[in-house]
C-alpha cells in the first residue's frame, strides 16, 4: 500500500515520469520486480498509464499480503516475468571475443587480450535481447537513445546493479570496459520487465549454462581451426536435446571468423532457467554464416 505521494519514474537512475505520475496514498499496486535481491526499489504495474511499468523506491508504501488487490511480499528474486511481446521470445548474443577484438585493438578489453586469458577459451556475454527486432528503449529518453545508437555509452547512466553482479559481469562480458552493459541495458533491458540486476543475472546464467556445454568444448579444442555450422548444430542437438542447433544461428565476419553466436529462446526466464527447454521451444533460425574459423587469443588466427 502506498504511503506517501511518490513519483513513479520508468527508470530507477533517471527522472523521467512521462504524465507526472505519483502514488495516490492509501492505494494499492501490483509489485511485479525489485532491482536487487536487497531491494531499494520496487516495479509496479500501474493502470491507465504509459508506460505502465514504473519504479518507486521501497521506502514509499508498505508490503502487504491477503487483500485484494494483493501486493506479493518481498522475495530474493523478482519472480520470472515474461517479454511483453511474442510470447516470450529472446535472443541471446554470445560473443567469441578474440575474433571480435581481432579489429579492435584498441578498445579497452581488447588491449590485454591473449591466448592465456580466461575469454580467449569461451563465450562472452553480448546480451539478452527481447523480441521481436524494433523491441528497444522502452522508456528510454530521447537523449540517452542517442548516447546509445552513436556509440557515446560512457555518458548513459551506469546501472545500478549490487557487488557481486556487478564482479560477475565483468567477469562474463569483457565489454564492461568499454561501458557495454550501459548500452545493453538501455537499448535492450529496459524492455525486459524486471530490474537490472535481475536481467543480467538471468543473462548471465544462460551464458554459463551455455559455457558448461559441449558447444564451448567445441569451440576451445578447435581453436584457430574451422568449424563447419553443422558442428555447431550438432554440439547443441547434444546437450540441448535434438532440434536445439536449429535455433541457432552463427554470425562470421569478412574475414571468415566466426564472432558470435545468437540463440533463439522461447519461455519464461526465471531464477534458474533451462536453456535448453528455453531453445527447444523457439522458432527455427536461418544458419546464418556457413562455417569460419575459431579465432585464437591475441593478433592473427
Amino acid at each position: 500500500m502506498a504511503e506517501r505521494d511518490c513519483p513513479a519514474t520508468v527508470a530507477i537512475k533517471r527522472p523521467d515520469n512521462p504524465g507526472g505520475v505519483h502514488l495516490a496514498p492509501g492505494e494499492r499496486y501490483r509489485v511485479i520486480g525489485q532491482n536487487r535481491s536487497d531491494a531499494t526499489h520496487f516495479q509496479l504495474r500501474m493502470e491507465g498509464v504509459l508506460p505502465s511499468d514504473r519504479w518507486v523506491a521501497v521506502d514509499c508504501g508498505r508490503l502487504e499480503e491477503g487483500k485484494t488487490p494483493a501486493v506479493p511480499a518481498a522475495v530474493p528474486e523478482a519472480p520470472p516475468v515474461r517479454a511483453r511481446s511474442m510470447e516470450g521470445q529472446y535472443v541471446l548474443a554470445a560473443s567469441w571475443q578474440p575474433a571480435f577484438c581481432e579489429r579492435r585493438d584498441r578498445a579497452p578489453e581488447c588491449r590485454t587480450q591473449s591466448s592465456e586469458r580466461p575469454d580467449a577459451r569461451r563465450f562472452s556475454l553480448h546480451g539478452l535481447w527481447p523480441q521481436p527486432i524494433g523491441n528497444t528503449y522502452c522508456g528510454v529518453s530521447g537523449r540517452e537513445r542517442d548516447l546509445s545508437e552513436s556509440g557515446d555509452w560512457s555518458r548513459l547512466p551506469e546501472p545500478d546493479l549490487d557487488g557481486a553482479t556487478r564482479e560477475g559481469l565483468a567477469e562474463r562480458m569483457p565489454g564492461t570496459l568499454s561501458y557495454l552493459d550501459r548500452h545493453q541495458w538501455t537499448k535492450h533491458g529496459t524492455c525486459y520487465g524486471t530490474g537490472v540486476d535481475i536481467y543480467f543475472t538471468h543473462a548471465m546464467g544462460l551464458l554459463d549454462q551455455l559455457n558448461g556445454s559441449a558447444v564451448r568444448e567445441l569451440f576451445e579444442s578447435n581453436i584457430g581451426r574451422r568449424l563447419r555450422a553443422n558442428q555447431v548444430r550438432h554440439a547443441f542437438d547434444r546437450d540441448f536435446g535434438a532440434g536445439a542447433g536449429e535455433r541457432v544461428r552463427l554470425v562470421c565476419d569478412d574475414q571468415g571468423l566466426i564472432t558470435e553466436l545468437r540463440i533463439g529462446l522461447k519461455g519464461t526466464i526465471g531464477p534458474d532457467p533451462s536453456l535448453g527447454e528455453l531453445i527447444r521451444t523457439a522458432p527455427t533460425r536461418s544458419v546464418g554464416c556457413r562455417g569460419g574459423w575459431v579465432d585464437r587469443g591475441g593478433r592473427g588466427r
